[in-house]
């Protein structure tokens, strides 16, 4: 698998504990993994007011410099980590606005297997460039925590690889499932959860997933759950935990962006803060 892993530099940079969590991820796979680094460039304000009260250039220059620094340290470091770990690694740097990252991000994600992205819902940034790679970019987008995960993300093979795939009989839901098609085929053990109160599930439609899993020689078990008061992104999370999951599959639902857009429930509950690695399609 190729794997693309953006790494924000401005105004923070990307926690190398959420990239450990990335670099684990694409060692269990055997996947080799493009790295691309934001490098900032301030845009120049052309304003004598600016420059005599606030010494906008200095600011400027010193946030770039800040940028290339961080993106120097972080190449240094992954790189050194992904050869302890046996990940062939490709390192590229985007040059541009702050603002801008994620026009660059976009068009490369789709010519990738799947993105992994930190989890960063304190920047509204962060969170813009993640929703265009999972509404944009046509293919799946892995969110791992930018602290520590709940369950460990599996970096070797002899760990076994348990994964929950959310089923509500949707477009998205499909989508997902069959975007994560290489990951379960190496996976240990998949559940399939449905939740009762969520929406009226099929159970000739679960038994038909399950069916398609074992054509492709998955092993799976239906696990049925009911939502309750929590939110059905907690919900969802929470019955990947207690089945020691390293990977939580699920559609991303959305609608059309004529002015902003609107995320349903369980993908808004879960950007901001995920408590492991969630793979989202849409």
């Amino acid at each position: 698998m190729d794997i693309l892993l953006p790494i924000a530099t401005y105004p923070d940079a990307t926690t190398k504990v959420g990239l450990g969590h990335a670099l684990g991820l694409a060692a269990r796979l055997d996947a080799r993994m493009t790295v691309l680094i934001q490098e900032v460039d301030i845009a120049p304000l052309h304003s004598a007011l600016g420059e005599a009260l606030l010494g906008v250039s200095k600011m400027a220059a010193e946030a770039e410099r800040r940028s290339r620094d961080r993106g120097e340290d972080i190449a240094a470091w992954i790189g050194e980590r992904a050869a302890s770990l046996g990940v062939a690694l490709k390192v590229d740097a985007a040059r541009c606005r702050p603002e801008a990252f994620s026009d660059s991000l976009v068009p490369l994600a789709r010519y990738h297997d799947l993105t992994v992205t930190v989890a960063d819902g304190g920047d509204p940034q962060r969170r813009a460039e993640t929703e265009a790679l999972i509404f944009d970019s046509g293919g799946p987008v892995v969110i791992v925590p930018e602290g520590s995960a709940v369950v460990p993300v599996a970096e070797q093979r002899a760990t076994p690889l348990n994964v929950v795939v959310a089923w509500d009989g949707s477009r998205a839901a499909s989508r997902a499932l069959r975007d994560a098609m290489p990951i379960l085929e190496r996976a240990d053990l998949v559940s399939v959860v449905t939740i009762g109160d969520d929406k009226v599930i099929d159970p000739a439609g679960v038994a038909g997933i399950q069916a398609f899993l074992e054509h492709h020689g998955i092993r799976s078990k239906h696990l049925q759950r009911e939502r309750g008061s929590a939110q059905i992104g907690e919900t969802l999370q929470a019955v990947a935990v207690s089945h020691d999951a390293a990977l939580l599959v699920m559609g991303a639902y959305g609608r059309n962006r004529l002015q902003e857009l609107v995320l349903g429930g369980a993908t808004r509950t879960i950007l901001p803060a995920p408590r492991l690695p969630i793979l989202m399609s849409h």
